[in-house]
C-alpha cells in the first residue's frame, strides 16, 4: 500500500495519544473511582489517604525525573517495585512516541499530501476506518472470554515470562485500591478515546478528500 509508512507513523502517534489520554483521564477521575468502588471500606483508609497514595504512584509512573517509589501508607515488595518500574518504562515509551510522533506525523503527512493529495487521503481514510474496527473485535473477544481472563492474557502478552504483576495484598496492599473493576473502566476509557481519535481522523480525511 502506497504511503503505508506515513500511515503507520500516524497510527502509532494516534495510538500513543489515546493511551496517554486514558492515563491522565484515569488519574483525573480516580477520586470518583474511590467512591464508586467503595475503596475506603475495602482498605480501611480514608478517601484522602487513598487519593494521596494514588497520586504518589501516578507521579512515579508518569514523571521521567522520579525513579523512586515510596507510597506513605502502602509498602511494596521487591516484585511489586519491579513491576511498577516495568510499567513506568512503558509509560515513558508511550510519552516518547507521542512527543516524537506528533511533529513527525505532521511533516510526513503534509509532504505526502503535497505530492499526491487524493491517493494519500483515500489511503488514510480507508486505514482509519479499518483500524477503528480492531478494538471492537478485541472488545467482543474480551466479552466472550470474560474480563478476568482477558486481563490475564493482556499481562502475559505485555509482560511475557514475568509474573510480578500478580500482586498479593499482604505484600503489596496497593492492589486493594487498584481493583480489577478499575482497570475495566480504564479499558473502556481507552476504547472511547481511541475510537474518537480514529473517527475524527477518518472524517477529517474524508472531508478534505471531498473538498479536493
Amino acid at each position: 500500500m502506497k504511503y503505508k509508512g506515513t500511515f503507520f507513523v500516524t497510527l502509532l502517534c494516534l495510538l500513543s495519544l489515546a493511551i496517554l489520554t486514558t492515563i491522565y483521564l484515569a488519574w483525573l477521575f480516580y477520586p470518583l473511582e474511590i467512591k464508586w468502588l467503595q475503596l475506603e471500606a475495602g482498605v480501611g483508609q480514608s478517601h484522602q489517604t487513598i487519593q494521596r497514595n494514588f497520586q504518589v504512584l501516578m507521579d512515579y509512573l508518569t514523571n521521567p525525573f522520579n525513579w523512586h517509589l515510596d507510597m506513605p501508607h502502602f509498602p511494596s515488595s521487591a516484585d511489586g517495585l519491579y513491576h511498577f518500574e516495568s510499567v513506568k518504562k512503558l509509560f515513558h515509551l508511550v510519552q516518547g512516541l507521542a512527543l516524537v510522533g506528533l511533529p513527525l506525523t505532521w511533516y510526513l503527512t503534509q509532504r505526502a499530501i503535497k505530492k499526491d493529495t487524493f491517493n494519500v487521503l483515500a489511503t488514510f481514510s480507508k486505514g482509519f476506518a479499518f483500524m477503528a474496527t480492531v478494538p471492537i473485535l478485541i472488545g467482543l473477544f474480551a466479552y466472550f472470554i470474560g474480563f478476568s481472563q482477558f486481563f490475564t492474557l493482556f499481562h502475559h502478552l505485555l509482560f511475557p515470562g514475568d509474573s510480578t504483576w500478580l500482586f498479593h495484598p499482604d505484600q503489596d496492599p496497593v492492589i486493594l485500591i487498584l481493583p480489577e473493576l478499575f482497570f475495566l473502566h480504564c479499558f473502556v476509557l481507552f476504547f472511547v478515546c481511541y475510537e474518537v481519535l480514529m473517527a475524527s481522523a477518518f472524517f477529517l480525511t474524508r472531508l478534505k478528500k471531498f473538498k479536493n
